[in-house]
């Protein structure tokens, strides 16, 4: 029984450490990473041919509020994303679009996040995939592009900064992987 008692003892607690680590713990702070994005063409109604872009992103979020749900109207859940043309000179500058906007601003829906999965201490992890207006026309002379984006969740916590690699515009890859 001597021998007995100190292997239970170490079993009991190896089993507790075990337990304890079963759980992943993230920060409240969403954490955002490129995994791929795809240039569409598309017909418009004047038969003319236009883009867009899904960019398909993974995420992390300790505290699972990530998306809004339809009764969420004013949530702040939402990406943030500019598009840069690279200049000559290997520098970057965002991309002015007609109306003058730079920045542009889009709700993440609660069903765009696939692949979640919520455990118990409230993580959520997933694929969060979002199509993108594109710059349209493009001005002579800028051919090479990239994206720089963020999320915030609903709790106002903003993501870390993320790009999409260089890629081209006029003749963009049918799928650009990190």
């Amino acid at each position: 029984m001597k021998t007995v008692l100190p292997f239970l003892c170490m079993l009991g607690l190896g089993w507790f450490l075990w337990g304890c680590s079963a759980y992943e713990s993230y920060p409240p702070i969403p954490e955002i990473h490129f995994k791929k994005l795809v240039v569409v063409d598309s017909l418009t109604k004047d038969m003319g041919v236009s883009k867009f872009a899904i960019l398909t992103f993974s995420f992390v979020d300790g505290d699972g509020d990530i998306g809004i749900s339809p009764q969420d109207v004013d949530s702040i859940s939402k990406i943030h994303y500019t598009w840069y043309q690279k200049l000559p000179d290997s520098t970057y500058k965002p991309y002015q679009f007609e109306d003058t906007v730079i920045m542009q601003t889009s709700n993440i829906p609660w069903k765009s996040v696939m692949d979640k999965t919520k455990a118990q201490n409230k993580v959520l992890k997933g694929t969060i995939r979002l199509q993108l207006f594109t710059p349209s026309p493009l001005p002579e002379g800028v051919d090479t592009m990239r994206v720089e984006y963020y999320i915030f969740d609903r709790a106002g916590n903003q993501s870390n900064v993320d790009f999409v690699p260089d890629f081209s515009m006029r003749n963009p890859p049918a799928e650009l992987l990190p």
